[in-house]
């Protein structure tokens, strides 16, 4: 739940004026809440501002979700991210909308991105600041309710949709299209894998220890001390088959817009991962992450039609063949050996995102502790939590009835 602030910075009320400057608005009244309904978020500086004011004599009220760290040292650790999403904002959004309208994409096959209405990157000022996508009718979905086949093909089209501009990006602008994949020339998470933290590891392994297979969970164990490889490599651009990847796409990320209960719009937020990479990290992030072993086991083949049919209907409307640019063959190929990444990034975070909010927060900053046994002893009572136990098992079990790769990455050639 949002908590309202009763005291902010000197340079955060700064921040609000100048957004309010933006707006121009005159005579503003600001109301500062830490966290955000819109948003179920696992982030520590997130701030959702409520900006009264006055414009043209008219009474005008704004909201904004700002991503702001007042800690030096989580700026410091955050500065990268900052970055990537600034690129994200300031240099792919714009192009993918330029692509939408020269090519006249219709209506249904569009997508929105959230509005960025002030960004920087100045040390010590990193700043996201986005108009509240509430107001504009769109809310989560709650991540302890099951999410079914409406809602995941409403992301699973959105991707499809983001992909396919990437690689019309790069036939129709290859110039531009240069300029900005060198602005994601290494991944922000796992371009040094010595620099990611060793707690990464914990959390796999409490995964690993209640899979009920025990081929597959021998298997992961084996697989354990080579997880970061294995994540570094998954996100190194493949020859001629990478597309820009959200990276972080799963439920806390997706927002709905809904005609009574059903859901018909989605857009994404927070793209301070974002990577250039094959497309289906995307794909099997979102559907490990988000998704239990009913949905899984029942639309899993049917949920990749609906990507691949909106892939090729995306890549037609300006004049490529889905045949040519990402063929069938090389769509199942990358579905075998990169849906590992997928698979170990939701091993890595379901004791997270099936806890309570309050204990998820908690887990999500320990993940960057370097004390094992604090650990261990915080999350010891989430080990045998009925619904983390169903999550683990649904996505193993999923993956190797595939017959999917745990480590063909190692082996391939990239660029």
């Amino acid at each position: 739940m949002p908590v309202r602030k009763k005291s902010c910075s000197q340079d955060f009320v700064d921040l609000i004026y100048k957004i309010a400057d933006i707006f121009n608005l005159n005579h503003i009244q600001y109301v500062v809440e830490f966290g955000t309904e819109d948003v179920d978020s696992f982030y520590s500086g997130l701030y959702k501002v409520q900006i009264r004011g006055y414009s043209g004599g008219q009474k005008i009220k704004q909201t904004v979700v700002i991503k702001w760290h007042p800690d030096q040292k989580l700026r410091v650790y955050y500065r990268e991210s900052y970055k990537r999403e600034y690129v994200v904002y300031r240099n792919l959004v714009p192009k993918f909308l330029e692509i939408q309208r020269d090519f006249k994409i219709i209506e249904g096959l569009k997508i929105k991105f959230p509005n960025c209405i002030f960004a920087s990157t100045d040390v010590d000022k990193e700043t996201i600041a986005i108009v509240g996508l509430q107001e504009s009718g769109f809310r989560f979905h709650d991540r302890f309710h099951k999410l079914d086949f409406a809602h995941a093909s409403l992301v699973m089209k959105y991707l499809a949709k983001f992909h396919a501009l990437s690689f019309i990006l790069a036939k129709k602008y290859p110039r531009e299209f240069e300029e900005i994949r060198n602005l994601f020339h290494k991944d922000v998470q796992y371009c040094d894998p010595s620099h990611v933290s060793k707690n990464l590891e914990f959390y796999y392994d409490a995964s690993v220890n209640v899979v009920s297979d025990p081929v597959a969970k021998e298997k992961l164990k084996a697989l354990g001390s080579d997880i970061l490889s294995v994540l570094n490599k998954c996100t190194l651009p493949v020859p001629r088959y990478s597309t820009f990847c959200h990276a972080d796409c799963w439920n806390n990320n997706v927002l709905y817009k809904y005609k009574g209960n059903r859901p018909v719009d989605t857009i994404l937020i927070d793209y301070q991962l974002a990577r250039y990479a094959s497309p289906v990290t995307d794909i099997s992030y979102f559907l490990y992450m988000s998704t239990d072993k009913e949905f899984l086991n029942n639309y899993y083949d049917q949920i990749l039609e609906v990507y691949y049919g909106t892939l090729a209907a995306m890549l037609r409307q300006c004049d490529l063949d889905v045949n040519e640019v990402f063929p069938r063959n090389i769509f199942q190929k990358h579905l075998k050996e990169y849906s590992v990444l997928g698979l170990i990034e939701a091993l890595v975070a379901m004791m997270i995102i099936t806890a309570p909010n309050d204990d998820a927060i908690k887990m999500a900053e320990m993940i960057h502790q370097r004390n094992h046994d604090s650990i261990e002893c915080e999350n010891k009572h989430h080990y045998e939590d009925a619904l983390f136990v169903e999550r683990v098992n649904g996505v193993v079990n999923n993956f190797f009835d595939r017959n999917y790769s745990l480590d063909s990455v190692l082996n391939n050639k990239v660029v």
